[in-house]
């Protein structure tokens, strides 16, 4: 594992190189394929950029719940799309993506040439590993209950309010535009399947010892997603463990700027893109 103690000192221009291959970018949940639509400034332009929307609350229709939508089920139509390329493609993911790259990387390592990762919310990792992470699996089963109760009792507003102000702090609700207050309460009947998705996937698959791992994380962030980042690179030996100073689990959205320069960074160390010192 390769600890890095602070950010490179890079800057990156808008004349990064592509190398060939694809790089797919996977949002959060409660986000869109907007979110990493930035990156495409960074690519020359005959790099393609895959941006795909998750499963929204219309997986509820087909009858999925808490305890039965799987990280597998969000998955299996990305595999499809990285399936028809020629070469294995770059993920990179932000908290529910990222968990949902892990999982490709995992099961489907074919198609994965690198992750590159912002605080994964792999849960399940935290139910088998002692009584502290599993105090920490706990507060988030907790909270997803809590979220679905609310959805059920016909109150999705609250439930993206308590949704929000837990990866965000109290008062990232307010301080969203309306449109995306809409947009969080149209969503959050999803919320509890992800969450399900997230706390009670298998943990027994390992990640290729091969794959270059980068992953971020923030120092204000929680302490659930950083023991999650310390578990993953414990078990994976191509893992650059990096903090992202004064950013929380929103950091993609907060420090933009930061993380974009960190994901230059990565695809210059696995010789996809160069990056303007």
């Amino acid at each position: 594992m390769q600890m890095i103690d602070r950010e490179p000192e890079a800057t990156v221009r808008q004349d990064l190189r592509h190398a060939g291959a694809a790089v797919m970018a996977l949002h959060c949940s409660g986000s869109d394929s907007t979110q990493w639509q930035h990156l495409d400034t960074y690519l020359a332009q005959d790099a393609e950029l895959i941006l795909p929307t998750l499963a929204g609350a219309e997986a509820l229709k087909k009858g999925w719940s808490r305890k039965t939508y799987t990280l597998a089920d969000e998955a299996k139509p990305l595999v499809a799309a990285l399936r028809r390329q020629a070469v294995p493609v770059h993920l990179i993911g932000h908290s529910y993506g990222g968990a949902v790259a892990l999982h490709i990387a995992r099961h489907h390592p074919e198609c994965v040439a690198s992750l590159c990762l912002y605080e994964p919310t792999s849960f399940s990792l935290l139910g088998n590993t002692g009584p502290g992470d599993r105090n920490l699996f706990d507060e988030i089963e907790t909270l997803s209950v809590a979220i679905e109760d609310a959805v059920a009792e016909g109150c999705p507003g609250f439930a993206a309010q308590v949704f929000t102000d837990f990866w965000g702090g109290v008062g990232a609700w307010q301080a969203l535009r309306r449109d995306r207050r809409a947009a969080l309460i149209n969503w959050v009947p999803k919320c509890a399947l992800d969450f399900g998705a997230l706390l009670y996937e298998p943990t027994d698959k390992a990640l290729p010892a091969h794959l270059p791992i980068t992953l971020m994380v923030g120092t204000q962030s929680h302490l659930q997603t950083r023991r999650i980042a310390e578990l993953l690179a414990e078990k994976a030996p191509q893992t650059a463990l990096v903090d992202v100073v004064a950013a929380g689990h929103l950091g993609p959205f907060t420090f933009r700027d930061r993380v974009v320069r960190l994901i230059g960074a990565h695809y210059q160390r696995v010789g996809l893109l160069t990056i303007a010192a």
